[in-house]
Formats: C-alpha cells, structure tokens, sequence
C-alpha cells in the first residue's frame, strides 16, 4: 500500500479560502467531512467538503485535482444552502442500511453568525424507520424477474431488498452507530438477531456471493421469511411506519401467506427447475428454502451428523455462565419454562449454549431441536409468544428456569401447559 503523507492544515486552510473566493453565493460555512474528519485517511482518500452558502435552496457539486508534494488529490466539494444542510441533519442517510449516523466533521471556516449552528465535532442522522412495506414490495420484484428468467432484473431488486432489510431488523436490535459506508455495510452484516443465514444470504443479494437466479431467489425469500417474526414483538413501531394495515397482516400471518405465495412462479413450475433442481421455491405451508424461519440470531444449522460426544455448535454465550453449566453428553441443558406472575409451570425444552445466548439477549425464548436439529423460538410460527421476564440456573448447573409472559398455549395441543395430566396418587399420606 502507498502510505505517501496525507494533504495537512496548510493543504485545507488553501482550498477554503479558494472555496470562498470562488463561489457564486455568499459562504457562511466550510466542512471537511469524510476519511480526512475521521483521521483514517489514506493517500489515496479524496478529500469530501461540504460548503454551505447563504440564500435560496440550493445544491450542487463540484470535482477538483489539487496538487500536493508531487501527488494528485481529488478533492470533492458538495455545496447547498446553511438551512437545507442543517435540516437534512434530522434526516436518515440513504448509505448507511438504515442504521443511524455519527460521522465525525470539522470545521474549516465559518461565517461568525453561523459558527454555533454549524461547528458540529460530529454529523448526526438518524435512523430509518422499518420500511416493511418496501421490503415486501422489492421482494414481488425478485419474484416477478425470476419469472421473467430476467436475471439482471432479478440481482437489482435482490440488492434493493438486502439494502431494506437492516432497517426492518433494526428494533429487534440493539442501537448501533455507524461512521462511514464501510462500518455501516459490516453493521449490517453483523446485527446479531437476524435470520439463520443471514449474512450469507445478504451477500448473495448483493451480489457479493455467486448463484443462480433460483438461488438468489431463495436468499431474498430467507431474508424476508426470517425477518417476519423478528419483528412481530414491535409491531408498534412498525404501524408507525408503514400502517396498521401491514401491522395486522404481520400479526394474522397474512404477509407470511404472501411471501410463501410469492414462491410458487406464474408458470406453475419452480423457477429453480429451469436452471438448478437444487434450489426448490418455497411453496404454501413449505419451508422447504427457509430451514430455520423463527430462530432470531444468526447461527449454525447444521447439516452434517453430530461429532461423538456432543454438537460443534458454535455461540456467543458469556464464557462465565458457559463455564458453569453441566451439559448431557449432546451438549444440551433442561429449560423449565413457567408464567411469570403466577409461577405456573408451562413447559420442558432442551437448550445449548447458542439457545441460551439467544433467550438471554433477545427476550424471545429459544430452544434447541433434538429431533429437527435445529433452534427455534417458541411462538414464531404459532404466534404463542415467550417474553422472557428472567432466567436463572439452577444449583448444578445442568437447568434453567426461564420465566416467561405466555402468549396463548404453551402446550403444542393447545392447552395452555403441557403439564395437564393428573395422574392418580394412591398414597394414603395424600388424604391425612
């Protein structure tokens, strides 16, 4: 890599006067934004300034070559007018996948009256709101070319999708702040509660991953599948956004319907079948391209037969509390599961270090499939949710007892506990 020296003050402190002196509307203000603010620059980084100027709305863009120690820097200005760049401040930035901004800046010059307005040591923006709606619309897109056997039409709708679908995820997350495009693409990338396969499937999307139409397809329909119940506990916020309607389809399960009707093709044949017999769409009452829909954090699903002596699954959960757990010989522990308020006992599942990561950080209990070999969370499908009020681990460390507020049946029957059958005791201490 060239690390040739960076332009410094004195190259800045230049290129604002010419700014000033150069341009057609009165200046109140000059930014240096970008690598250069953030102290990460490169000698091949541009040099990003934002000039704003006085007046009537205003916009516009210019692109010098300045010379500096025998090297060409490109220097990139973005003029507009003071009010409509201080009012784009309380607006999301459209590189950022919806997640909220805190770009550092500095301030080369400015117009005493407008200093305490504009010397800002960072730029906030905030996030997007959860654009459902779009997310649903772009995925009949991806539908829609894969029927056409339009595969260019296909990859520009799949990258719109995975471009919406970090800000449809971001309630269920925890608030992170990006930088630059780069922190906010590997944000993105990271959110820990997402669908299984996540962030393979978002590069496929994005064209980062190869694959055929019918794969890129089936990683668009994960996507979205997989969200669906992430979101479903803010539902609030997504009725704020995009309406009640969409909110009641979310909870009624209409949009699942939708997205599962998306996958059957106008021809009546699976798309996959023209080009792979390998990548199945998903057809109504399938999951047969979305092989984990309800686990809410990406993780391992595994494919391959357990190793003796337990599963290879791999977690995040605090080695602390790893460290005191007494698993069986299949790497699992006991999850006793009861009402919160009343100590009714619902419900036993089995969960593995991942499972108890995932109900510890998400508030959504999930357990770990002995039979399926997969994580689940209880209510995803069902809609008879598990909101997690506390966990705590027993003396020898091989169960847990998780203390939920139950929506609906705990029991897979319907009852509202598993536990609903009395059996006869026959000890005479019973009736003294």
């Amino acid at each position: 890599m060239d690390h040739a020296p960076s332009p410094d003050s004195g190259f800045f402190d230049d290129w604002a006067a010419r700014l000033r002196a150069t341009a057609d509307r009165p200046v109140v203000g000059i930014l240096l934004r970008g690598s250069h603010a953030r102290r990460a620059a490169t000698a091949h980084s541009d040099v990003d300034v934002d000039v704003l100027v006085g007046g009537a709305p205003y916009a516009a863009r210019r692109a010098y070559f300045a010379e500096h120690s025998g090297r060409l820097t490109h220097v990139s200005v973005a003029a507009r007018d003071v009010r409509s760049w201080v009012s784009r401040l309380g607006e999301p930035a459209d590189w950022a996948f919806g997640l909220p901004v805190t770009a550092p800046a500095r301030l080369l010059w400015a117009d005493p009256r407008w200093r305490n307005q504009i010397d800002l040591p960072v730029l906030c923006q905030p996030a997007d709101e959860p654009r459902l709606e779009e997310l649903i619309a772009t995925l009949g897109k991806v539908a829609a070319a894969r029927d056409a056997d339009d595969p260019l039409g296909a990859r520009l709708a799949a990258a719109d999708l995975a471009r919406l679908c970090p800000s449809v995820l971001r309630p269920a997350n925890a608030s992170v702040r990006v930088v630059s495009r780069r922190s906010a693409f590997a944000a993105a990338l990271d959110l820990p509660v997402a669908p299984v396969g996540y962030r393979e499937d978002m590069l496929r999307c994005l064209g980062l991953r190869p694959g055929s139409t019918g794969e890129l397809w089936a990683a668009a329909a994960r996507l979205v599948s997989g969200t669906l119940p992430l979101i479903r506990p803010y539902i609030a916020e997504v009725a704020d956004a995009a309406g009640s309607d969409l909110a009641d389809a979310l909870l009624d399960g209409r949009l699942d319907r939708y997205v599962a009707q998306l996958g059957r093709p106008a021809g009546g044949l699976p798309s996959a079948s023209r080009e792979s017999a390998e990548v199945p769409a998903p057809r109504t009452g399938q999951w047969v391209t979305v092989p984990v829909p309800d686990a809410p954090v990406t993780g391992a699903h595994l494919d391959q037969p357990e190793p003796p002596g337990g599963p290879d699954r791999p977690s995040q959960l605090d080695p602390a509390i790893a460290a005191r757990l007494r698993r069986t010989p299949d790497g699992l522990v006991a999850a006793v599961v009861r009402q919160h308020d009343s100590g009714e006992v619902l419900m036993v599942a089995w969960m593995d270090d991942e499972a108890l990561h995932r109900t510890l950080t998400t508030g959504r209990a999930t357990y770990w499939s002995r039979s399926r070999r997969e994580y689940w969370v209880k209510g995803a499908t069902s809609g008879h949710h598990q909101y997690v009020r506390s966990v705590a681990l027993d003396c020898d460390g091989d169960a847990v007892l998780v203390s939920v507020d139950q929506v609906g049946a705990a029991c897979h029957t319907g009852q509202r506990t598993c536990f609903f059958t009395e059996l006869p005791l026959t000890s005479d201490e019973v009736s003294s």
